[in-house]
């Protein structure tokens, strides 16, 4: 994609898609005529069956391609006019995997980034519901955490992401299935992170479990690269449609706390 000239300014409304089509290169159209919002200070989740087009979403909001049709704009303005590298600073971003390197928590936290002080770190740690378990390792922050996060579990790894994910403050936060590998008490643990760091934040969240999306100010449900439904979990529930199908909850299906 090209990149935009444009510097933005603080985010203040929302994040549109307008008649949005688009598919990759070389294979069929994913979303045609797709019209999303994603609201300044509100949690939005993405939910749908695999294939759906629910990471594209992201790969799109981070303007890693550009849409074949139809525009994303930020406050109005168009991304493709938006300068990438000063739109990804307003974006914290944790991905179903965490990338956690060999070397010590606080620098898996910093991650390369110059200026933050240990107090920052640890700020950034106690929002992401880490500093407890941090506090009770060997050498605290200053412990190594093994070849690929060895000596972490996944659940702590995840945490430590979102940690490096709001030490910046950025303005938005993705969480891409999140939770997706974990057992569920490292589940249990992980969410309560994404909610605490949720409070007076715009997060946009993929979601793979009902557990990651039933808060949200707003759910959207993809079907096929279309929306189908999109509202609350209990107004959601109550249509007795697709979210309700997918969460267990309809007459076709019973297990209430079945995976979305």
């Amino acid at each position: 994609r090209q990149d935009g000239g444009r510097e933005i300014g603080p985010f203040e409304k929302s994040i549109v898609f307008e008649e949005l089509s688009f598919g990759y290169p070389g294979r069929d159209t994913l979303f045609k005529n797709v019209n999303l919002e994603f609201e300044r200070g509100k949690v939005t989740a993405v939910v749908g069956a695999s294939g759906s087009g629910k990471s594209s979403i992201i790969n799109l909001i981070l303007g890693m391609f550009d849409p074949t049709d139809g525009c994303i704009t930020v406050d109005g303005v168009p991304l493709k006019q938006i300068n990438q590298e000063s739109w990804l600073r307003k974006i914290g971003f944790v991905s179903q995997e965490p990338f956690t390197f060999h070397s010590t928590v606080s620098e898996n936290i910093r991650f390369g980034r110059d200026g933050f002080s240990i107090e920052s770190v640890i700020e950034a740690a106690k929002i992401a519901n880490a500093h407890g378990f941090i506090s009770e390792l060997p050498q605290q922050y200053e412990t190594e955490v093994g070849e690929r996060g060895m000596k972490l579990s996944g659940g702590q790894q995840q945490r430590i992401a979102i940690a490096r994910a709001v030490l910046e403050g950025p303005e938005i936060l993705i969480f891409d299935e999140a939770t997706s590998s974990l057992d569920s008490v490292s589940e249990k643990l992980v969410q309560e992170a994404i909610d605490s760091v949720s409070v007076e934040r715009t997060v946009i969240i993929i979601a793979h479990r009902l557990s990651t999306v039933r808060n949200a100010d707003k759910i959207i449900v993809l079907e096929n690269g279309r929306m189908v439904e999109e509202g609350t979990h209990e107004e959601l529930l109550s249509r007795q449609g697709q979210y309700a199908v997918l969460a267990g909850s309809s007459p076709l299906a019973s297990d209430v706390s079945r995976d979305l």
